[in-house]
């Protein structure tokens, strides 16, 4: 096993660095949502360009967050503006490194685990797949299939260098040897308890413990939420599961083991349904506000389409406005309409969100079932 010293005394400046490699490292994952979708190589143009006028970025232009407000979100060139995404998502590729440095490296443990390398790799996929799935309704088999296999490769190397890695609590089972005197209900709960780091001397993780839960779990997160499509294109007669959902689970059960999975789907649920909700209300609002502002339009032009007739009071502009609404919707065609909600964000925020409070998660669910 390898040990890797984390002093408290330079723990500050390893979240800071953390940040700061985050920022940069969100630069070059702005360059793959665009261009992976397109077909177009990563590396070649090697440096960003001016979607209006091709103009290159100069190095000193592309300084992660800094640059967007010294430009003003504009070209040096042509002075045409650039989406504040761009900077957004090197921000928030920041804040998530410095928080998955802290929640897999405790300032009290003292040591830094091997695994958090592939952590942050695993949550920088999860993040280029998010934003791709927003724009074109994909998620890259870059990030899914080359992800799984990454994980795999991960685990081995994990297995190899951490004493307590995740996956060695997080998979299907807990792949110890039980020490003499002790009873399986108290080794459960001490890698429930604390998946961190050996919460007693008596247990020992079996080296193969995380490769075996790796494999298991990647095989159970794919046809879980394979079957879930399944049922789901039966029950609403349409597909009702991207299949790239399906593999990104494969990557999630790779990482997370096969209790991950099904907390990440648990999670990934809630915000799904959220985000239908918030989604449905933006709509109806916008709706509102087009019925509004083409009666005041209506108004304006001393238009009136009901009442206002002699000994008729005037209809109010909210009376015009619901019968503009009642006269959409009886002029609208019956068909059945087609709604797509893309899932892969939902599931990645719930798995960044596991693996930042992975620990405090598995002590609730302990708590709750005990």
């Amino acid at each position: 096993m390898i040990t890797i010293p984390l002093p408290p005394e330079i723990y500050p400046a390893c979240c800071i660095f953390a940040f700061i490699m985050g920022a940069f490292l969100g630069s070059f994952y702005n360059v793959c949502i665009y261009r992976i979708p397109m077909g177009m190589s990563v590396n070649k143009p090697r440096r960003s360009f001016c979607f209006r006028c091709g103009s290159m970025v100069k190095w000193f232009d592309n300084l992660p967050i800094v640059s967007y407000f010294m430009l003003r979100g504009r070209c040096r060139h042509c002075g045409s503006r650039y989406s504040a995404r761009y900077m957004l998502i090197e921000l928030l590729t920041g804040l998530i490194f410095v928080a998955i440095f802290i929640g897999a490296n405790p300032p009290q443990g003292g040591t830094l685990q091997v695994a958090t390398f592939w952590y942050l790799a695993f949550a920088s996929l999860l993040i280029v797949g998010t934003f791709t799935d927003i724009d074109h309704y994909i998620i890259p088999e870059q990030v899914t299939i080359g992800g799984t296999i990454a994980a795999l490769v991960g685990a081995v190397i994990i297995s190899i260098c951490d004493p307590w890695p995740l996956l060695a609590s997080a998979g299907p089972f807990p792949a110890v040897t039980m020490g003499a005197g002790r009873e399986w209900y108290d080794v459960v709960e001490a890698l429930l308890k604390s998946p961190f780091t050996v919460p007693d001397p008596a247990i020992r993780v079996a080296w193969w413990a995380p490769i075996a839960n790796a494999v298991i779990g990647a095989a159970f997160g794919f046809f879980m939420l394979y079957g879930i499509g399944i049922v789901g294109k039966i029950v609403f007669r349409k597909d009702a599961m991207g299949f790239g959902d399906v593999k990104l689970f494969a990557m999630i059960g790779a990482t997370l083991g096969v209790t991950g999975c099904l907390v990440t789907l648990a999670l990934a649920s809630i915000f799904g349904v959220v985000d239908g909700l918030a989604r449905q209300v933006g709509k109806l609002i916008g709706t509102v506000r087009k019925v509004a502002g083409e009666d005041q339009g209506i108004l304006a032009a001393g238009a009136l389409p009901h009442g206002g007739g002699e000994g008729v009071p005037p209809l109010t502009d909210a009376q015009k406005a619901i019968g503009r609404l009642v006269e959409i919707n009886r002029n609208t065609p019956r068909s059945r309409p087609v709604h797509y909600l893309p899932f892969g964000p939902s599931i990645a925020l719930a798995a960044v969100i596991e693996v930042i409070f992975l620990q405090r998660i598995y002590l609730w669910l302990w708590n709750v079932i005990s």
